[in-house]
């Protein structure tokens, strides 16, 4: 029987693959626009967050350090002398709480009847729609001094004046507008079949808008009530004139610490930093929606 002799297998080797790439460097221009960029973005936050940090620095810092002549962020001691002058009486919780509830009325009234109207004006065709249209823009870029004077004889007349509610009346007309804008436009982006679908169902117009389209206008609700509580919150004008009394607001009631003798900064800043807080925290709170916000009413489904 014939034997087959084999030898030892063959070992083949294969040079290794060059896997070392050249790094590319990014070209002169591509550096100067990045950098272009991050000096602009730093400058906007600086702008944007530098006299919000330095309110809240200044209702902490001493008196003798208000003003110095070469400040510092940093304080060189902190204080709370300027809160406790604030809540030295029981007037700033009541400054408060008549800026939460004018607020809060406001930004309700505003929003059921300016989702109602953008509804309608969206998906009905009636005489005077386009009046309407034009009138609501008028209203929103119409300088709010000139509606101070007949809107007091108006509130006078009815005895709204030096109650909050006289400035929550004002407040809506404010805020009535800009929420019958922004509501008009997610309406737009809601697709109509759905409604029609709702129609066909036998839900009705009404019940339609309250249990299909209403749902769908989630995103658009929280910002623009975003939007119109801090119109209100912030608004000193229209509640310094209107308001009396026991009756005023936070942002009014800083007025208060401005006297023909003595401006006390302290206490203006501490007022200030106080009023800030709620608006940050809502923006916070509803910033999910308010980023959706910002798109979803500028696209027609």
């Amino acid at each position: 029987m014939p034997s087959t002799l084999t030898g030892p297998p063959r070992v083949v080797t294969r040079p290794p693959a060059a896997t070392a790439t050249r790094s590319r460097r990014p070209s002169p221009a591509r550096v100067a626009s990045v950098a272009g960029r991050v000096v602009a973005l730093a400058l906007i936050v600086f702008f944007a967050v530098g006299p919000i940090l330095w309110m809240a620095v200044s209702s902490i810092r001493p008196a003798d350090e208000l003003f110095q002549s070469d400040p510092s962020l940093v304080p060189s001691d902190v204080t709370g002398s300027w809160y406790r002058e604030v809540f030295a009486g029981s007037e700033a919780l009541r400054w408060f709480a008549n800026s939460f509830v004018v607020a809060v009325a406001s930004t309700v009234i505003s929003l059921a009847v300016g989702t109602t109207a953008g509804y309608a004006v969206t998906r009905f065709t009636f005489p005077g729609r386009r009046v309407l249209l034009a009138g609501l823009s008028v209203a929103y870029i119409f300088p709010a001094i000139l509606l101070l004077v007949p809107l007091y004889l108006a509130l006078n007349s009815l005895g709204l004046v030096g109650g909050l509610a006289g400035i929550v009346v004002a407040h809506v007309t404010i805020t009535l507008p800009l929420t019958t804008w922004l509501m008009k436009s997610f309406v737009e982006a809601v697709p109509r079949e759905l409604e029609e679908a709702a129609w066909v169902d036998g839900l009705g117009y009404f019940r339609g808008f309250l249990m299909v389209t209403l749902p769908l206008l989630r995103t658009g609700l929280a910002t623009t009530a975003m939007f119109s509580f801090i119109l209100s919150w912030d608004e000193y004008l229209f509640a310094s004139v209107i308001g009396q009394g026991d009756n005023v607001t936070a942002p009014v009631a800083m007025a208060g610490f401005v006297t023909s003798f003595d401006i006390r900064w302290g206490a203006i800043m501490a007022l200030s930093t106080l009023v800030t807080v709620p608006v940050v925290a809502l923006f916070f709170v509803l910033q999910r929606y308010y980023e959706k916000g910002l798109t979803a009413g500028s696209v027609k489904g």
